[in-house]
């Protein structure tokens, strides 16, 4: 076997291809996969210079009849040639880096850069992108044998590395929320990105699970979705997020405060002899944390971990029967739709209410105020309906009313607190009237 490598302008290589010189072996070659998307993507990479990976191309020379064909053989390289076949023949048009920015999803200096052939297709493009579309040289690779294994053999090798997964994708992607995940869920081959300690990961081999998980937990903490905003956190939304956070601030005050969450919980931790955090696990302790850390003394964090082990001990037990709350509430819901919005929100809260119904956090204000945390329990146990006229209520709009009021005894407990709007909330003698209404009401679906 004799390799060269070699360099073939793209016209010459589309001559060939349709002169049928250039062809694939469908016996162990795919058909075409790539979508019109990674085609246009392509082309747009073709005509801003960006070079493409080498194609390996296999040379062979046959007799038939007394006469001698020669041709290549695709080894390595047929959706990129397809691409560029198709856009020669006019069949496929470019992108508007920003009128389609919904599907090209283009980084905002593309977009900013000027793009002559937005919208064209190769029969509309200036004489001159013609040109240099034509001109452009590509890098091959020419084999030369005539043991058709060997040929396979070198696709098979080709065809062996890994693949990029979706999160080693997303660190290459340009814009200030991959700067975030990098640092903060770490990169060990980049001595600037160690990672936060509580992303970090003893095991050698990481494909970039802990940054996926970073950047999904980043997404929650700074979508503040105990408030209400539950979202989506499987491959698709993470992608869609990094792309609508192109322009993140990684020095705001919300990464600074997610920061100090992430520290505090590593101070908790520190010494701990339980299993490593899974990553529902994680997810649900930073969202506890960033909750708990204003409204309450700190006797919280005292308690923080033999709660922790609690739970686990008894979501342990209803994992080995599938029966109960917590399998109900949680257990099943890690093994099944577990990046769902609604199935992290049944989880979070389960998980809330049982952490705060054994730690017992001290409100810091615990005379008349409700802390976030209690909030929270309330808002969703309540079904976000406000108890005076029914209707849904915004986190905005939530205040939670004592049933029973402060100065007449009542305490500042969830089972005296009820979700209302702000406009609703009942005070004076309606707040009275109210209660006993309440009272009534209860008293009557009891019995």
């Amino acid at each position: 076997m004799k390799v060269k490598s070699d360099k073939i302008k793209i016209k010459d290589l589309l001559d060939l291809k349709r002169a049928e010189m250039l062809t694939v072996n469908p016996e162990y070659q795919r058909g075409a996969v790539w979508s019109e998307s990674q085609q246009k993507k392509l082309i747009d990479s073709v005509l801003r210079g960006y070079p493409l990976p080498l194609i390996y191309l296999h040379y062979k020379k046959t007799n038939f009849a007394g006469l001698q064909r020669e041709h290549l053989e695709i080894i390595d390289g047929q959706q990129r040639i397809n691409a560029l076949y198709k856009f020669g023949e006019g069949a496929l048009k470019l992108f508007h880096p920003i009128n389609d920015d919904k599907k090209a999803r283009f980084p905002n200096f593309v977009k900013n850069a000027p793009c002559q052939w937005a919208n064209c297709d190769f029969h509309s493009l200036d004489e001159d992108l013609k040109t240099q579309f034509y001109e452009t040289e590509l890098f091959i690779v020419k084999v030369v044998t005539d043991i058709e294994d060997e040929a396979r053999d070198i696709f098979i090798r080709l065809q062996s590395g890994l693949p990029l997964n979706a999160q080693e994708k997303r660190d290459a992607w340009p814009g200030g929320y991959t700067d975030f995940v990098l640092r903060f869920g770490g990169k060990k081959e980049i001595t600037r990105y160690p990672g936060h300690n509580f992303f970090k990961k003893k095991s050698n081999q990481d494909r970039g699970d802990m940054r996926q998980l970073c950047a999904q937990i980043g997404m929650m903490f700074f979508e503040e979705v105990v408030k209400g905003n539950w979202l989506d956190i499987g491959t698709q939304q993470v992608d869609d997020y990094y792309y609508q956070n192109l322009d993140f601030d990684i020095n705001s005050p919300k990464v600074t405060r997610f920061s100090k969450v992430l520290d505090l919980i590593v101070e908790i931790f520190a010494g701990y002899k339980g299993k490593k955090l899974l990553g529902h696990e994680a997810i649900h302790i930073v969202l506890l944390v960033n909750s708990l850390i204003d409204d309450y003394t700190r006797s919280w964090q005292d308690n923080f971990i033999a709660a922790f082990d609690k739970f686990r001990e008894m979501d342990a037990k209803a994992r080995k029967l599938k029966q109960g709350d917590f399998w109900q509430h949680y257990g099943s819901l890690t093994q099944t739709q577990s990046g769902q919005a609604r199935t992290i929100q049944t989880r979070h809260n389960f998980f809330t209410y049982v952490m705060f119904d054994i730690m017992k956090p001290v409100c810091k204000d615990n005379v008349r105020s409700y802390g976030q945390l209690e909030r929270e329990i309330i808002y969703y146990r309540d079904r976000k309906q406000c108890a005076v006229c029914g209707i849904e209520i915004k986190w905005d709009e939530l205040e939670i009313h004592h049933l029973q009021e402060h100065q007449s005894g009542g305490q500042t407990t969830l089972e005296n607190g009820v979700s209302v709007h702000y406009d609703c909330h009942p005070k004076g003698q309606d707040a009275i009237n109210f209660y006993y209404a309440w009272k009534l009401k209860h008293e009557k679906n009891v019995s």
